[in-house]
């Protein structure tokens, strides 16, 4: 294994390149105020910090939370169902059903969240005039990514050994008990991949609240976006590195939970 270390070496160059030395340089743009990007004009500042404070800031972190919470509990509550009924059906063709799941996601995300705005707004079909609402930006973002849900459990469920449901059932156990007893906790590790594919893009995202909320729904990305079209890249990176902060301690807490599952 020893002689396959080089060739690590080019990943690990631009390993440094590519996300330390960006993310050294944002730090350091912290504690500075600058025009733009105009370095010559920078002096020593703790302004971006005292930002902070803002509630704006928080309200905006707020309702990221909550509209990646509900998108991610409308996508276990139909996204466990159809990755079951795929897996434990007899279906010849379940590739088939698969790739009908991926098929959206070949197209264009934007061309996708512009033609949901069309639907939703009073010129649509239906003339449901939700746009600008939480609701609206929730079904999309669910629509959006209810297939990084799917998948994860679905690649459980095929993997698990039957024959622990065929145990249980012949020890007498009715089938919905075998399903909460057996099945969900061994498919547990595929529902917490899920919820960390669904609710980081949901919660850090601005093109659907951007889109289907206009300017309304507020969210940490938006927030982030605006920022950055400010030129304020002081804030901006400070901002940056807040959110990827809270990101990596989201992923280290669900790693956490599951370590402490299987022992």
């Amino acid at each position: 294994m020893k002689r396959f270390k080089n060739l690590a070496i080019p990943y690990l160059v631009w390993l440094i390149l590519l996300v330390v030395v960006p993310l050294l340089v944002m730090f350091v743009l912290t504690f500075m105020s600058t025009n733009g990007t105009d370095l010559t004009t920078a002096i020593f500042s703790i302004d971006s910090y005292k930002r902070m404070l803002d509630p704006s800031i928080y309200k905006a972190l707020w309702n990221s939370l909550y509209v990646a919470g509900i998108t991610v509990i409308i996508c276990i509550l139909l996204g466990y169902p159809v990755a079951y009924f795929i897996s434990f059906s007899h279906l010849k063709n379940k590739k088939l059903f698969l790739l009908l799941l991926i098929l959206p996601m070949w197209s264009n995300s934007m061309l996708r969240i512009v033609s949901w705005l069309r639907l939703l707004s009073t010129e649509g079909l239906a003339a449901l005039n939700l746009v600008g609402t939480d609701a609206a930006v929730i079904f999309v973002t669910v629509t959006t990514y209810l297939p990084f849900m799917i998948f994860p459990i679905y690649t459980v469920l095929e993997k698990l050994d039957r024959s622990l449901l065929e145990a249980s059932a012949d020890l007498g156990v009715p089938s919905f008990k075998t399903f909460f007893k057996v099945t969900v906790p061994l498919s547990l590790s595929g529902v917490s991949s899920g919820v960390l594919m669904v609710f980081l893009p949901a919660a850090t995202g601005f093109a659907i609240s951007q889109t289907i909320g206009q300017g309304k729904v507020r969210l940490i990305g938006n927030l982030l976006q605006s920022v950055f079209e400010k030129n304020n890249y002081n804030f901006g990176s400070l901002l940056s590195i807040f959110v990827s902060v809270m990101i990596l301690a989201l992923v280290a807490a669900f790693s956490l939970f599951g370590k402490r599952r299987e022992n």
